[in-house]
């Protein structure tokens, strides 16, 4: 394990977009409750649930185009005046 502020920014985003996520289905399927007061088998409901919608979204991200290679994301054109 890496001490504190040592993971790549892409792994910190990662790890705050899927709480945040499981925070969100919890919730929809949960209402009345807090995930961290949800048992064991609801949480696990709820994981399923969010592997389930990284699935969907592989496969529909997936038919749209194929991956970019590591480190080369394609970027929309930007107008020069967006960086003064």
């Amino acid at each position: 394990m890496k001490p504190e502020g040592e993971d790549p920014p892409h792994a910190t985003l990662l790890a705050a977009a899927l709480g945040h996520l499981m925070l969100a289905v919890a919730k929809d399927l949960f209402p009345q409750r807090s995930y961290f007061d949800l048992a064991a088998p609801e949480k696990q409901t709820v994981a399923e649930h969010v592997r389930h919608l990284i699935r969907e979204t592989r496969t529909t991200l997936g038919e749209l185009h194929a991956p970019s290679p590591p480190g080369k994301v394609p970027f929309p054109p930007q107008r020069e005046e967006d960086y003064l």
